[in-house]
């Protein structure tokens, strides 16, 4: 053999070994390719099946949702199959702190599973339209002029962020203050609801509504509005606590303690803001608003909450030694599906759907350690009511008729609920393609000869939204109809206040005036509205240099609010002196 053959030889074998190599490296670098490829494909398959489920959410609205519901959870149970390493995931410690009673109504297995039933979903469609009014109302300027000075003051002092939170939390508070009427009567001011607690009743307060609810009904009672306002706050990134005092006798269980008002930690403090005034408590160190720091220490704060010759207040700076803070924390917000699914959530449909309590509670106790710090009970009992409600709405019987008569027109596909959801989306012009929420508004006002129609024309029936499910018996057809009659023909005396709602929204003052005096204030059956009217005509007043007709409507008597407008005529005259004259 000469050695030039063997030389090829040697040449020849390193070529193969080499191609066997880059064939080996080759093959290895296609498989990466091909699992990095296929990890994408199924990342965009998740991220589809997450955002077809939530296209569907604001069908959860209407009564009849059974397709919609079963489209969402197929789609949303398909997603959490395909989760083969969920995040590591744990309840929290507060959870000790709701009654076994509650917990074990449902909640205890759910808690644990990533699966998603009809309280999940409808718990996502509330997230999803808290965000989205959250989102234009942020974009907007704050309005309150009696705060804003104050507002652009400690901004000055405060870090960015958390001068930003303050701003955000001005303006959810006004916000919901303006588009939700109360109700009640003048002297609630004078004594602190007790919190509820099992069983759940038609007569209880506080829990008979979900947030979204008392969003489209656009009324609730004092805490039931407040709640609108805590979960507008959640869906920003900012948790707050219901501040509560032991019942008379000291006693601190669930169903002894009294709300009193809501604070909202800021900075190294909590700020105070009372639903039942419809008003931030007033701080008594300048114009601003008062912390709990300085209501401990002022015994001027709760001493000027009083209004002498009208309304008394029922704390007292000795009542705060003893506060209990409870976390108004959704039951869904701590469960593992919410933990898990809040990780996958991107693009539009990044919303906040949960909520870290432990982490809450630390940070609370850092801002006053003499505070008893527990999860509120409220929430879960607004679920488990909610559940019934749903379960009784499907029968024929003089509570459902009575719910339907009182709420049917917001939870059937009716224009008034297609405006209110426009309304939400902050869709208030119309445009080439689509009517906006004053459009639709407008279409609500239906004439007495369509309402007569309504029980035999079924194109009529079609527009209106009442349609016969199959297998639906005809007298049962027939009673939904005469139901839609009674309903239609009262609720188009809520129009003249929605748009009013809607062109304050819109920074449109005098419209909304317009609104409120002639089709409102000026026609008859719309009395319900007329406390809150006379609100926001003093409201509007203000925004167009108006403080003496401000001032005249804040004394409407017959206003469940009424001693919070006396706390802000006492603010009005403070900033115009000279022409409201001293307090």
């Amino acid at each position: 053999m000469t050695r030039r053959f063997v030389t090829n030889s040697v040449f020849a074998g390193c070529l193969a070994v080499a191609s066997l190599l880059i064939t080996g490296c080759e093959n290895k670098n296609q498989r990466e390719l091909q699992q990095i490829q296929a990890a994408k494909t199924l990342s965009q398959e998740r991220k589809d099946t997450i955002r077809e489920a939530f296209r569907y959410l604001p069908q959860l609205i209407r009564l009849d949702r059974i397709a919609a519901l079963k489209e969402i959870r197929y789609q949303l149970n398909t997603w959490s199959k395909s989760i083969q390493n969920p995040p590591e995931w744990k309840s929290p410690e507060l959870l000790n702190s709701i009654a076994p009673s509650l917990l074990t109504i449902d909640f205890s297995k759910r808690m644990k599973d990533i699966e998603f039933g009809e309280p999940e979903c409808e718990y996502l469609l509330q997230c999803q339209m808290l965000s989205q009014v959250a989102r234009w109302v942020l974009e907007q300027p704050y309005r309150d002029g009696l705060f804003l000075d104050w507002l652009a003051a400690q901004q000055k002092t405060l870090p960015p962020e958390e001068g930003l939170r303050l701003e955000t939390a001005l303006k959810l508070f006004d916000w919901t203050i303006c588009n939700v009427a109360m109700e009640g009567a003048p002297k609630d001011v004078e004594q602190l609801l007790t919190n509820p607690d099992l069983p759940i009743s038609d007569n209880a307060l506080i829990y008979r509504q979900l947030p979204w609810q008392t969003m489209m009904f656009a009324r609730g009672d004092r805490w039931q509005r407040g709640r609108v306002f805590t979960q507008l706050l959640f869906s920003q990134g900012i948790d707050c606590v219901v501040l509560a005092l032991p019942s008379p006798s000291g006693a601190v269980e669930n169903a002894s303690v009294r709300p009193w008002c809501i604070g909202v930690p800021i900075g190294e403090e909590l700020y105070l803001f009372e639903p039942q005034w419809g008003m931030p408590i007033p701080s008594q160190s300048g114009d601003g608003i008062a912390t709990l720091r300085e209501a401990k220490s002022n015994p001027q704060v709760l001493r000027r909450a009083k209004i002498a010759g009208f309304f008394e207040y029922p704390v007292e700076q000795a009542d705060l030694s003893k506060l209990i803070a409870m976390i108004d924390c959704e039951p869904f917000a701590v469960f593992r599906s919410m933990f898990t699914l809040q990780r996958s959530l991107a693009g539009d449909n990044r919303i906040r759907i949960s909520m870290d309590a432990d982490a809450l509670e630390q940070r609370i106790q850092k801002l006053d350690e003499t505070l008893s710090i527990r999860l509120w009970n409220v929430p879960w009992l607004s679920h488990v009511y909610n559940i019934s409600l749903r379960q009784r709405l499907d029968e024929q019987s003089p509570f459902s008729m009575q719910y339907m008569d009182q709420h049917g027109v917001f939870i059937m596909d009716t224009p008034i609920s297609r405006a209110r959801q426009l309304h939400f989306n902050g869709q208030f012009e119309s445009t080439v393609e689509a009517d906006g929420a004053l459009r639709t508004y407008m279409d609500f006002r239906v004439d007495e000869q369509t309402l007569k129609e309504l029980m035999t024309d079924r194109a009529i029936q079609q527009e209106l939204g009442i349609v016969r499910s199959p297998y639906e018996p005809i007298e049962r057809f027939e009673m939904r109809l005469l139901q839609a009659q009674g309903f239609f023909r009262r609720s188009k005396f809520d129009i003249g206040i929605f748009a009013a709602m809607a062109n304050g929204d819109l920074n449109k003052p005098e419209t909304a005036i317009d609104w409120l005096q002639k089709r409102t204030l000026d026609v008859e059956g719309t009395q319900k509205w007329h406390a809150h009217a006379h609100y926001l005509l003093g409201r509007m007043y203000e925004r167009t240099g108006q403080p003496k007709q401000a001032e005249a409507e804040y004394k409407f008597e017959a206003s469940p609010q009424a001693a919070g407008n006396r706390i802000r005529i006492r603010k009005l005259r403070q900033k115009f002196s000279a022409e409201l004259g001293e307090e």
